[in-house]
């Protein structure tokens, strides 16, 4: 090899590590790029039901002056279920979802139960065994950052 084909080869491989490190910044190589399309939903515990479920996949988020977070909904569907609730459900073409898990207003029990958010095999949210009580619901919410 004569010197100026070691000095080409020399001049490459900074070019193709900064490729890679660009790539790498980039989060190409990592992860899914596409939003996913569904999010399993499961609702569990002894109950009693029936509990009023919440889903939206059109949301805002929201912080106030102190820095908390919350979702503010433009779209929502209600569903009264009772625990053992499993389902998919659409997050729309933002990758989104919002879940909120409450007891009935004029429900008096207090209920125990828990709720689980998935996507792509993903725990997002897991939360067990939890009392609800009063103006007090279980929220878990998903936003996809491709």
């Amino acid at each position: 090899m004569n010197s100026n084909a070691a000095l080409r080869m020399r001049m490459r491989w900074p070019a193709v590590l900064a490729v890679l490190s660009a790539l790498t910044a980039c989060s190409i190589l990592d992860g899914p790029t596409v939003a996913p399309a569904s999010a399993r939903v499961t609702i569990g515990g002894p109950g009693p039901g029936p509990l009023m479920l919440v889903t939206s996949n059109q949301f805002v988020e929201i912080f106030d002056n102190f820095g908390n977070r919350r979702q503010e909904l433009i779209l929502a569907d209600t569903s009264f279920i009772d625990p053992g609730y499993d389902a998919d459900l659409a997050l729309g073409n933002g990758g989104r979802i919002y879940v909120s898990l409450a007891r009935p207003l004029e429900t008096e029990a207090t209920p125990v139960v828990s709720l689980r958010l998935q996507v792509r095999d993903e725990e997002i949210c897991n939360l067990d065994s939890i009392t609800l009580v009063d103006d007090n619901p279980l929220v878990c919410s998903y936003t996809f950052n491709g």
